[in-house]
């Protein structure tokens, strides 16, 4: 019997691919229905015909059938009319032509004729995909009458009431998941979680998970979905109630520890969650999973030591890549270069992280000023985040050695798509330049870079600097002007635009005022406060020169700071302390034209 269904499916198919490419929900005449029993027999010889003629099709349209076959059709003693055929072929077609409210309305008719389990949760999947939550949920409601036991048509169909806004039927098919769920209750609640989760109000969610708990007070695993809900819908205080009570049930679960954290963290207990993590890990010395994230959280909080330590005993236990990547990292961040030497040659055998380690090798070497090792390294990033990056420091390099065209013979063979990119290359290109003091090409590069990504604030910054240079201050100023205009809270545009206006131009006042702009947004940045005591001096207050120019020289044992505070004291009559400044600086930095200027002014 059901070879003989098969058969007349595929007969059919071809009528209604011919008579249903319509649109519309349509309703077939009862004279075009083809009822089909246990009683109707098909001659051999039409049945092979019909094999023989449709084969191909059968095979082409395999998956379209699939439902059909698998589900109405398939039953034996249950009648096939071509009133269930045709709502599922319209939906079919619909489907395929992107009209899903045709499809929907297809395939629920469908679903309520067939009263299949699979036709209902093919129509109920649909419908949620085109957003049509009553469809959904009607046709949700049929496949959980013909599936009771069924997980999934229960959660679809608790997820569709919490939409309709009936949170007590809601509850009840969020309990049946949890009954008949085979994924485990801890999975199950973070899937009921997950849910609820991607609803717009999520204080409703919150409710509703809230009601759920309440029938579930000796659960862990409940208590920790609730935490994690509470967390999503920035209740802290609620989420770190909750994952309090699930790890007094399991006070050694790594994952709700992490999560403990997490909240404290977004409470800005951000020292509490230290000192509970470091707790926890005294409990469970061999959990490394729990001491890797203790670790990452040390140096959140700038605990590069300590973190260092944390990250080694995780390498020494467990051989773990990123654990000695890090380290890598916060030696280097620590000033203990040869060790990070040491784990990034490590590294460099490794294929996860062999171009992160090869570049920072290369900057290391770089730092050092072993330029021709530092090129061989970064030669040697073939892709990854910092394959772009290494080409640009190559570049950088060539151009500190003097080899201008070798370094822009390298830009040229760059292939870049993203704007982004482009405007790198051209700022590293201007850089060599500059370094090797070709203002007048450097001023052309930006301004060719500037005709073909204009108003772009970085060509624009490094164009000013270049006037600068070329002592086109009028150029410089309007370059600057324009940048802040475009980013009004960019720092270093404020304070470039100040220093300028106050050390080059009549309109100190004015400088003042934009340096000040920028002291406001970062007031701990040297080179902001080597402005501000500059613009002071050149006002005429010397003191309150003298204090910024200190502090910033503190911070900051800059040359051209040194030359600032130097001119300061000699002009204010501390000659003797001036002199030992600039002796100092040009020690560290004899080439530096800024401080040999000043001191030829002052001591020719």
């Amino acid at each position: 019997m059901q070879s003989v269904i098969k058969q007349i499916i595929l007969a059919c198919s071809a009528i209604f691919l011919a008579s249903c490419g319509g649109t519309v929900l349509q309703q077939p005449s009862k004279s075009s229905q083809i009822p089909v029993s246990t009683s109707q027999k098909v001659n051999k010889s039409t049945k092979a015909g019909h094999q023989s003629a449709s084969s191909e099709k059968q095979n082409k349209d395999k998956s379209k059938h699939s439902l059909i076959e698998e589900s109405v059709f398939a039953k034996k003693n249950q009648g096939l009319t071509a009133e269930v055929l045709h709502y599922l072929m319209v939906a079919e077609i619909a489907g395929q032509r992107g009209k899903l409210d045709v499809a929907v309305a297809n395939y629920l008719q469908a679903a309520k004729i067939s009263q299949d389990a699979k036709v209902a949760e093919r129509a109920s999947r649909i419908a949620i995909f085109a957003r049509k939550t009553t469809a959904a949920l009607q046709a949700g409601l049929i496949w959980v009458k013909l599936a009771p036991k069924n997980a999934d048509a229960h959660q679809l169909v608790a997820a569709m009431l919490v939409r309709a806004g009936d949170i007590e039927g809601a509850l009840k098919h969020f309990e049946a998941v949890l009954a008949l769920s085979t994924k485990g209750e801890q999975k199950t609640f973070m899937l009921i979680m997950s849910l609820l989760g991607k609803e717009r109000d999520k204080h409703i969610a919150l409710d509703i998970m809230k009601r759920l708990l309440e029938k579930h007070q000796n659960s862990a695993s409940a208590f920790y979905a609730y935490a994690n809900l509470a967390l999503l819908t920035k209740e802290y205080d609620i989420a770190n109630n909750a994952i309090d009570k699930a790890l007094a049930f399991k006070s050694d679960w790594s994952e709700a520890i992490i999560l403990k954290v997490t909240i404290l963290s977004r409470l800005e207990r951000n020292e509490e969650a230290i000192t509970f993590l470091n707790g926890q890990i005294d409990r469970t010395p061999n959990d490394y999973k729990l001491r890797l994230y203790y670790a990452r959280k040390l140096v959140d909080s700038k605990k590069y030591e300590n973190a260092y330590q944390e990250f080694q005993k995780v390498f020494r236990a467990e051989k773990n890549i990123d654990a000695l990547y890090a380290m890598g990292l916060l030696a280097n961040r620590l000033g203990k270069t040869e060790l990070a030497e040491e784990h990034f040659k490590q590294l460099t055998d490794v294929d996860t992280r062999k171009n992160e380690a090869n570049f920072y090798l290369g900057q290391i070497e770089e730092k050092k000023k072993n330029y021709e090792q530092a090129i061989d390294w970064y030669s040697r990033v073939h892709s990854g985040l910092y394959s772009f990056e290494s080409r640009l420091r190559i570049i950088a390099i060539l151009g500190k050695q003097g080899k201008v065209a070798q370094a822009r013979e390298q830009v040229k063979s760059l292939d870049v798509n993203k704007p982004g990119e482009q405007v790198r290359l051209y700022v590293i290109e201007g850089e060599v330049l500059r370094e090797n003091k070709m203002y007048v090409e450097a001023l052309e590069l930006y301004t060719e870079g500037l005709s073909t990504i204009p108003d772009n604030v970085d060509l624009l910054y490094a164009r000013a600097l270049i006037n600068e240079k070329l002592n086109k201050i009028d150029d410089a100023v309007a370059d600057l002007r324009t940048v802040v205009k475009l980013e009004p809270q960019s720092v270093q545009a404020l304070n470039a635009l100040g220093y300028t206006l106050v050390d080059k131009t009549k309109y100190i006042q004015e400088g003042m005022e934009y340096i000040k702009q920028a002291y406001q947004l970062r007031p701990t940045d040297p080179a902001i406060i080597d402005s501000l005591g500059w613009a002071y001096y050149r006002l005429g207050k010397l003191d309150q020169a003298v204090t910024y120019l200190k502090r910033a020289f503190s911070l900051f044992n800059d040359a051209e700071v040194a030359a600032h505070l130097g001119e300061v004291l000699w002009v204010r009559g501390d000659k003797d302390e001036a002199r030992k400044i600039w002796k100092n600086s040009l020690q560290e930095t004899p080439e530096h034209d800024t401080l040999l200027n000043v001191i030829k002014r002052f001591m020719p």
